[in-house]
């Protein structure tokens, strides 16, 4: 809870102004406490890469009702970072917004159109060309199927299959589904990549709470601890140095066109 906390009073802390070419993907955030139990808030401009796990929390009261019966919390919702056929980046997800299809979004506009918190888990683990194509092609096979309402509906019964025997014995994670929950999709797509074990993170019996915390599944192995999404960094904020072994030109900005031209969604 004190994490959530924290990552709430980063989101709505006021920015300072920063240039969008200083940081065209927006900045990540966190609060440091040193031996002294001295706080201090540290910023870094965020540098995306296949396999990042994005968690949203749009701070609804119903999700939050919702999400209790299951015996979960916020963050509500996941999506996992990938790239697109022209090689720019983006965020698989099913069911963004309370929609119910599966997307493939331009990465900047997601990020920057999000009314809520999100948070970020960057992955650790480096992924392969033959990887990082796996997972676009799975990724543009899924657009356009359905975001699973029943199965979510079932999370709060003793029909689903998380905990005692039921998860022991029927939890797995599908590499194909008719029908994706937000978590299941992001958990087959770190698992094409190599960076979730399937023995151990299982797709039908996972939350998104569960993968933005290590506390069902130690994941300081493949994933950064989580940071705090913002368009700027909070004003006082102390700017951390580029990350060690960051590659220049590495990514590809954002199209300047904007996202709708490069968002894959269902036909109406």
């Amino acid at each position: 809870m004190e994490a959530m906390a924290l990552a709430l009073l980063m989101a709505f802390s006021a920015p300072m102004q920063a240039g969008a070419a200083e940081a065209p993907y927006g900045w990540l955030v966190k609060v440091e406490i040193d031996e002294n139990d001295t706080r201090r808030v540290v910023a870094k401009p965020y540098e995306p890469i296949v396999g990042d796990i994005l968690f949203f929390d749009d701070l609804s009261p119903f999700w939050v009702k919702l999400y209790a019966l299951a015996g979960t919390g916020p963050p509500f919702h996941a999506g996992i970072v990938m790239k697109r056929r022209n090689g720019s980046l983006a965020a698989l997800e099913s069911g963004p917004d309370d929609t119910l299809h599966v997307y493939i979004l331009e990465l900047v506009s997601r990020l920057r159109d999000f009314k809520g918190v999100i948070q970020v888990r960057q992955s650790k683990v480096p992924v392969t060309p033959e990887k990082d194509q796996e997972l676009t092609d799975f990724a543009y096979r899924q657009v356009g199927k359905k975001y699973a309402v029943w199965r979510l509906l079932l999370q709060g019964t003793p029909f689903r299959h998380r905990g005692g025997m039921k998860e022991q014995y029927l939890a797995t994670t599908y590499m194909d589904r008719k029908r994706w929950l937000c978590a299941e999709i992001v958990v087959t797509g770190a698992t094409i990549l190599g960076i979730f074990d399937p023995a151990v993170v299982k797709g039908t019996v996972t939350y998104p709470l569960d993968i933005v915390t290590d506390n069902k599944f130690d994941l300081s192995g493949v994933l950064d601890p989580a940071w705090t999404w913002r368009p700027a960094p909070p004003e006082g904020a102390q700017i951390l140095a580029k990350p060690a072994g960051a590659v220049p030109g590495e990514l590809k900005l954002p199209d300047p066109t904007g996202s709708a031209a490069g968002d894959l969604k269902p036909k109406p």
